[in-house]
């Protein structure tokens, strides 16, 4: 037992060691609750890297990647505005939200992200045609798959540990 608990302490001192990822992956979803979009719901995913950050006032991260579904199309980087860059914003360490602006045909969409954090974070459009609205955004950060696999690595030492004393060992 001595000689497992030994190799586990071993193992988790060396993934310690490793360099972590600093990926960061958030979803968002969320609804238009104003103009002639309402009821319309929108989706998507983007990530970013994180190393940068300092967590100290406002900052402003580059997006790697962002996908979108509204209006029954996928939206992406190849719909970005003119001029215009994604970008996470971040308060003394909090995430604040998304901040960018794409336009698909006549409709244009911008989220922009909140003050201090998430609360007042929302997401707005307008066409050619003189329609608009805004609606809420709900972010969620998705667990990179280093986190599952310490998780289930962990479950299992576990279920073993729990396996041997149920035999006596």
């Amino acid at each position: 037992m001595k000689r497992l608990f030994r190799t586990t302490a071993l193992a988790a001192l060396l993934l310690a060691a490793l360099p972590s990822a600093q990926a960061a992956t958030y979803s968002f979803s969320g609804m238009m609750d104003s103009g002639s979009l309402i009821g319309q719901s929108f989706t998507g995913l983007f990530s970013f890297d994180d190393s940068a950050l300092t967590k100290s006032g406002e900052e402003y991260l580059g997006v790697g990647s962002l996908s979108m579904n509204f209006l029954g199309n996928v939206w992406g980087v190849s719909h970005f505005e003119s001029g215009s860059v994604a970008e996470v914003k971040f308060y003394n360490g909090l995430f604040a939200g998304l901040s960018y602006s794409a336009t698909w045909g006549t409709t244009g969409f911008s989220s922009v992200p909140g003050s201090f954090d998430t609360s007042d974070a929302f997401v707005a459009y307008d066409s050619s045609l003189g329609l608009s609205g805004a609606g809420n955004v709900i972010y969620a950060a998705v667990p990179e798959p280093e986190s599952y696999a310490m998780f289930l690595a962990g479950l299992g030492l576990m279920g073993l540990i729990a396996r041997r004393r149920a035999k006596g060992f």
